[in-house]
Order: structure tokens, then C-alpha cells, then sequence
């Protein structure tokens, strides 16, 4: 029976975050007075970065293009030459026939070159994400591509450059978090570098955090992405100018009056699914006990611990704040991530 109860939670969790989202988006935002309220009440200073509002203020903005062009310059510009200016594209790219689904993504782009450049926050996991971004590579390139080339001799570049805020199955066991993955043959020789695809694991850094070099500028932009919500004063004196850049662009207190706005109406939409997470939370907790009576109580207790980790990590919570929650030591937790 409480394993129903916890199911029929979970369920009018998620009714009244569909309800909810449809009466907010007829609302509209909140006023100015409740906005400001909302920050007094929960002493919000700094935004995530690694939050959908945070991402797209930080990097797809006209005004912040510096710290895009600096980000992928660091990670990318071995394959696509040095970077020095960017334009923003329309996010929204159409198939070929009016029957064609559409793409949407979180950021496109292109460089002085006319190389395409489409940059993506992934929280939560999702199924097909490789094949996904396929379909959006390969949509990018043929929209992009002159037909009058019958001889294929210009078939333009895209890159894509994805921060993900879990482990990806495709890299399960090895402790490296940054991957770039090229057209390649049997004995490892490139075939093409028209089109790359690039990962950076979020939480695999995390958790090596303590063993890296700091100097490294791909280690400091990465560091900012997963601690600046958390950074104390002492950190924040000794910041390169661009983390400082990025620093700045995260605080409260330079947004206007409709970012902040937007800002608060997102946090209120993510306390539904945290909410949600919150049921799935207990619910696997109680599994992992009920397979413990069947398989004897210590080991079914470990097994319910495990099973709440690999979920929080899995909805896109940082090591660091799973390790808060939970009172877990980071061991247990970088193991579990291996």
C-alpha cells in the first residue's frame, strides 16, 4: 500500500507541474513586487550557470559573445582555427519539405568563416541524444551547403559543442570528461573533419576537481560553469579577467528588472520538478529496501543508498551538492560515476 501511495504521489506530482506550467503560462511573470520578494526571501545573488535561463543569458547573448568566443577557443579552435568573431543564428532551423520536423537548438551560430557552431546544455538524461544531434549536424550542413557545389568540394563545417550535467553511457568506466569524437577508419585515421562532435562531462570534472592543473584555461571556464553559485569572497580575488567576466555576468544585481523576472519565473517551474525528483527519490529508496528484505536487510540498505545517488546524480544535481544532501563522502561518490 505505500508503494501505491508513493505512486499516486508521483503522479499528481507531475498532473499539477503540467497544470501549474499552463496556468504560469497564461499568467505570465510575476510582478516586479513579488520578484523582489522571491530574491529577499531566498537570498539569491548568483544564477546557474547550467540552469536553461543561465546558460542562454550567459553565452547566447550579443553582449556576452566574448565569453562564447573565449569558451569554444579553449576547447575547439585546434580543429576550427582561432575564433575572433561570432554571429548569432536563429535558433529555430526548418527541415527541407514543409512534412520535415524542425530543430531547435540551444545555441547556433557561426564564426568569421561561415563555420556553423551549435552548442548545447544537456541536464537530464536523455535517450538518442547522439542520434539526436546526428539529425541536427547533418541539417545544419545540408541547409548550409551550396548547391551549386555538384563536386562537394565546399561542404561547410559544423561543430557541435555539448556541457553535459550527467555521465553519458557512452563513456561509462573511463575517468576522462572531455571527448571529441571525428569521422575516423579502422586504423584510427581521420577521414573528416567537416563534421566534430564534442562532450564535456560536467560531473566527471567535478569530481576530479581536486587533481587537476588550475592553470589550465578549459579547467578555470569549467570550474566557473560548477562552482561560481558556490564561490567564496577569497576565490573571487584572485579570478583571471575572464572569470571575472563570467562572474559578473552571474550576479543578480546586473539584471534588469525583466531578467530578473524571467529568472524567478524559471525557479518557480523548477520547484515542480524538483518536487517530482523528490518522489522518484523516495520511491527508489523504497525499492531498493524492498529488494533488501528479499536479499537480506544490510545489503538491501546499501542497495536503496546507491540507488538515490545514481538517481540525483542522473537529474543533473553536482556531486558536490549530492555529497551535501546525502552527508556521502566524494570516494563513494567519484566511484559511482566511474
Amino acid at each position: 500500500m505505500a508503494k501505491k501511495a508513493r505512486r499516486q504521489k508521483l503522479k499528481k506530482a507531475k498532473l499539477q507541474q503540467s497544470a501549474k506550467a499552463t496556468n504560469e503560462s497564461k499568467k505570465g511573470l510575476p510582478s516586479l513586487k513579488e520578484t523582489e520578494e522571491y530574491i529577499k526571501k531566498y537570498n539569491l545573488e548568483v544564477i546557474n550557470p547550467l540552469s536553461d535561463f543561465g546558460f542562454k543569458r550567459l553565452l547566447a547573448s550579443e553582449r556576452n559573445k566574448d565569453i562564447l568566443i573565449h569558451l569554444l577557443n579553449a576547447f575547439i579552435s585546434e580543429d576550427t582555427g582561432i575564433i575572433t568573431d561570432i554571429t548569432y543564428l536563429p535558433t529555430e532551423l526548418l527541415g527541407i519539405s514543409e512534412e520535415d520536423k524542425y530543430v531547435r537548438f540551444d545555441l547556433y551560430c557561426k564564426n568569421q568563416d561561415g563555420r556553423r557552431f551549435i552548442v548545447e546544455m544537456q541536464n537530464g538524461k536523455q535517450q538518442h541524444y547522439v542520434d539526436r544531434l546526428r539529425v541536427y549536424t547533418s541539417l545544419a550542413t545540408v541547409q548550409n551547403w551550396d548547391k551549386k557545389d555538384r563536386h562537394y568540394k565546399h561542404v561547410p563545417h559544423v561543430y557541435s559543442f555539448n556541457l553535459m550535467s550527467y555521465n553519458m553511457q557512452e563513456f561509462k568506466g573511463r575517468k576522462r570528461f572531455f571527448w571529441k569524437i571525428y569521422h575516423k577508419d579502422d586504423d584510427n585515421k581521420i577521414l573528416s573533419k567537416n563534421i566534430v562532435y564534442y562532450f564535456v562531462e560536467l560531473s566527471k570534472f567535478a569530481a576530479q576537481l581536486e587533481t587537476l592543473d588550475m592553470s589550465d584555461e578549459r579547467n578555470r571556464l569549467l570550474y566557473m560553469f560548477t562552482n561560481v553559485v558556490y564561490m567564496p569572497k577569497k576565490e573571487i580575488e584572485v579570478l583571471t579577467p575572464m572569470q571575472l567576466r563570467f562572474y559578473e555576468e552571474c550576479q543578480i544585481t546586473n539584471f534588469t528588472a525583466m531578467e530578473k523576472q524571467v529568472y524567478v519565473k524559471s525557479l518557480l517551474e523548477h520547484e515542480d520538478v524538483q518536487e517530482m525528483v523528490e518522489c522518484e527519490r523516495e520511491d527508489a529508496e523504497h525499492d531498493g529496501f524492498e529488494r533488501g528484505m528479499r536479499q537480506g536487510m544490510q545489503q538491501g540498505l546499501v542497495q536503496g543508498r546507491q540507488e538515490i545517488l545514481r538517481k540525483m546524480l542522473e537529474n543533473g544535481l553536482a556531486p558536490e551538492r549530492v555529497a551535501d544532501i546525502t552527508g556521502v563522502g566524494m570516494d563513494e561518490i567519484q566511484n559511482m560515476m566511474e
